[in-house]
């Protein structure tokens, strides 16, 4: 049942923040000729559990475990080898650092590293079959937002969140297409935060 709280309340030490965005990859320079490759933007689920370790008036610290998944992002390129699409996710556990936690409005600042897994499309540009999928590399995640504190509550006490992450990692496997360098996977998102 929704009910409605006079002041705002944090809950527990644990958190779940549900969030719904984009992700958004800049082109990547590859040598010779063969052009730029151009990654299209792709919607991502993010579900990130956190813990808080200090709880002080100015600021806490929290342990975080931010899990992202982004179905599909579009390739293109002049080069027919590198894979049409891939999906990609990152889990990333680091340190979050909130600000001003018992304001209305509370700016934090992420950072981390972990596991990025990239799931390459069964076919090239060129329509050839893709025998070279799934790469697994390591990701730094840094970024940061807001959160929001509502009146709402079901069963625990309901905020809201805003944020943006980069996920700077090695790339996807795309077959021998020379891309220097690492790529920045920044994730724009919203949603919502469980407090318990």
């Amino acid at each position: 049942m929704l009910t409605f709280i006079a002041s705002a309340q944090e809950g527990g030490k644990s958190e779940i923040g549900l969030l719904l965005g984009g992700t958004v990859t800049p082109a990547l320079d590859t040598a010779g000729h063969s052009g730029r490759l151009e990654i299209g933007s792709g919607i991502t689920f993010q579900a990130t559990y956190a813990r808080k370790l200090i709880d002080a008036n100015a600021v806490s610290v929290f342990f975080e475990l931010p899990f992202l998944a982004t179905p599909l992002q579009d390739v293109t390129s002049s080069n027919g080898l590198s894979p049409s699409n891939y999906a990609s996710l990152f889990i990333t556990p680091g340190v979050r650092l909130k600000l001003a936690p018992d304001a209305a409005f509370s700016p934090w600042f992420s950072i981390g590293g972990g596991y990025a897994r990239f799931d390459e499309s069964t076919l090239r540009l060129d329509g050839a079959p893709n025998t070279t999928r799934g790469t697994n590399r390591g990701a730094i995640q840094f970024g940061g937002g807001v959160d929001i504190r509502t009146p709402v509550r079901i069963l625990f006490p309901i905020g809201l969140r805003a944020e943006v992450r980069d996920f700077y990692s090695d790339k996807p496997n795309y077959n021998g297409v020379a891309v220097s360098g690492f790529q920045h996977n920044l994730v724009f998102s919203g949603g919502f935060v469980v407090h318990f």
